[in-house]
């Protein structure tokens, strides 16, 4: 272990680092510790030994695709018909009663629902009045006393706990690991990881006949799930994802080989970077602009001219949603040029917008704002909408706080979606201005003031094979385990370029005065906290870099670059 890594390790406050850096795939928590899991797992072993016709229903984003896609592989494997259902973001989040009524008609007796469910009650009650036994797998926060969702199992008033019960949907079992009940020790798996779990309990109890260890070739699938759903990558996630990644590099999932070599990325390099920018946003594509049921087939083809297909596909409509999504973000920046809001959060909308693209366009906002946002269009008969935060509020708690507005609503910390009726929305902004001024944060999120928190002072001659090798120990990086940010001082400006189809990215050529260089890069730098200072430099200049350490692989090259997370002239 290099000095380097050992005093990030510690300053991190990981005790053991031998355990961080080589995590065991054997020292996971038992899959039966999750609530229900033992009920789970027998109604399903009941099922296949009785021939009973079995449906997975599974949410249609970049969670929901691989952990349907993770079963469908499972009930391949044993050579058991299951029905997959996914439903289109034009029918909206989870289950209804057209698709559990064509579930009931097709003679189905067990549907297992995947990252969708747990707060599901009226529609698990009506699968279960059709005759439907349902097993929710979900990992999202189930309701509870009061009829709306929390992000606390428990409310400590002065000296006493208040416990707050949850209010789960009348499923024969419900897995997930958020129930207050749990005593399950990792507490945030994306819904993928809460289906692996489930697969490897069948394969403990059940008798199918499977090689040892063939579980182990869907953590592709988790890994993928487990990046793009921004869980802490700690804990098993760690474990998930590291593992996952390895299974990955061997491109044994045709699909997602085919779209790393459309990426041009190499398969043996790749990271977790590659599925956060690269991979997941075309999964997400597929149900944002046409079929989640592409994204599913993609994950599932054992065709080699299909993959190539899908790929080219995917990527072809993740281009067309970026677009689109630019577009919107565009027209709320000029609304806000020529109204400035004043409100502690910006809510917009049009029911020209497109609710699936309203995610990017709000990230876009908050970016360069940094103020929460919240973005809303018409779908059908709905006002549907996303909110993104600045880091300053909880969106849960901030659409709990609001909820008399909506019909609708659920999400994770960061991010969440919504709907009401057209006839609320002239009362969404002060409703959401209210709750914000209830429930926010004194967290400051001004960057330019504060700069990026970075990991210590580094050389341009410290950016070297043997440094970044041993900072690669410690992936993969993500939530609660960043990527190090360090700081450059003093390097010397050699060349600026900027490129991309509207000049949104720069490049730097750096070096210093002992003679070193490297190069530094930055996407978007329109949306960053030192655009001004970089449409302002010249060759010479000499700045302060903050910046991680990473490879490209651009045009087959391999090569070492800095990635500018701050810059100071």
């Amino acid at each position: 272990m290099s000095p380097l890594v050992e005093r990030l390790l510690t300053e991190r406050g990981i005790v053991d680092h031998d355990t961080f850096l080589n995590p065991q795939y054997d020292a996971r928590p038992d899959p039966f510790l999750l609530p229900d899991m033992g009920v789970a797992v027998d109604r399903i072993l009941t099922a296949i030994e009785k021939k009973e016709r079995i449906a997975v229903w599974h949410d249609y984003d970049c969670d929901g695709i691989p952990g349907g896609s993770l079963l469908s592989d499972f009930f391949m494997k044993i050579e058991y018909p299951a029905r997959m259902m996914v439903a289109e973001r034009s029918e909206g989040y989870g289950l209804n009663a057209p698709g559990l009524q064509a579930l009931a008609d097709d003679g189905v007796s067990l549907l297992i629902t995947v990252d969708c469910g747990i707060t599901e009650n009226e529609n698990v009650a009506l699968a279960q009045s059709l005759g439907i036994d349902v097993i929710v797998t979900d990992h999202h926060l189930p309701r509870q006393e009061g009829g709306h969702l929390s992000q606390k199992s428990s409310v400590t008033q002065g000296s006493s706990q208040t416990v707050v019960q949850d209010i789960l949907p009348p499923a024969i079992a419900v897995v997930n690991p958020h129930r207050a009940d749990s005593v399950y020790p990792e507490k945030v798996l994306c819904g993928t990881g809460v289906a692996f779990k489930l697969v490897e309990a069948l394969i403990q109890k059940g008798n199918f006949e499977l090689p040892l260890g063939w579980e182990k070739w869907l953590l592709d699938l988790v890994a993928l799930a487990t990046v793009a759903d921004m869980v802490p990558l700690t804990g098993e996630n760690r474990v998930l994802v590291k593992y996952g990644l390895q299974v990955m590099a061997k491109g044994r999932r045709l699909g997602l080989a085919a779209l790393l070599r459309k990426e041009r990325i190499p398969l043996h390099a790749v990271t977790e970077d590659d599925i956060g920018f690269s991979i997941a946003p075309k999964i997400n594509a597929s149900s944002r602009m046409e079929s989640p049921r592409l994204g599913v087939e993609l994950l599932t083809t054992t065709d080699e001219t299909r993959a190539n297909e899908l790929a080219n596909k995917l990527v072809s409509l993740n281009k067309a949603r970026k677009l689109e999504g630019a577009r919107v973000a565009k027209e709320v920046k000029h609304r806000l040029e020529g109204a400035p809001n004043t409100g502690r959060i910006i809510v917009m909308g049009s029911q020209e917008w497109r609710p699936s693209l309203l995610g990017i366009a709000g990230n876009n906002i908050v970016e360069t704002y940094k103020k929460t946002v919240c973005l809303w269009g018409k779908d059908g008969d709905l006002i549907k909408g996303s909110i993104r935060s600045a880091g300053d509020v909880n969106v849960v708690e901030l659409m709990t706080a609001a909820r008399h507005v909506f019909k609708d609503f659920g999400g994770h910390e960061s991010s969440g979606g919504f709907s009401l009726s057209p006839e609320s929305i002239h009362a969404l902004p002060v409703a959401l201005e209210e709750a914000y001024q209830a429930v926010s944060s004194s967290v400051s999120t001004d960057t330019q003031e504060t700069g990026v928190p970075h990991s210590g002072l580094l050389s341009l001659a410290d950016v070297t094979d043997r440094t970044y090798d041993s900072l690669r120990h410690m992936a993969p990086f993500g939530m609660d385990n960043p990527k190090p940010v360090f700081r450059f001082d003093q390097v010397i400006i050699d060349r600026v370029l900027f490129f991309g189809g509207s000049k949104e990215h720069v490049r730097l050529a750096l070096s210093d005065e002992s003679g070193a260089d490297a190069e530094a890069i930055a996407f978007f730098i329109n949306r960053s906290s030192f655009r001004d200072e970089v449409e302002l430099l010249s060759v010479g200049d000499k700045v302060t870099l903050e910046a991680t350490i990473d490879r490209s692989f651009f045009a087959g090259r391999s090569s070492l670059r800095l990635r500018i997370e701050n810059l100071k002239v």
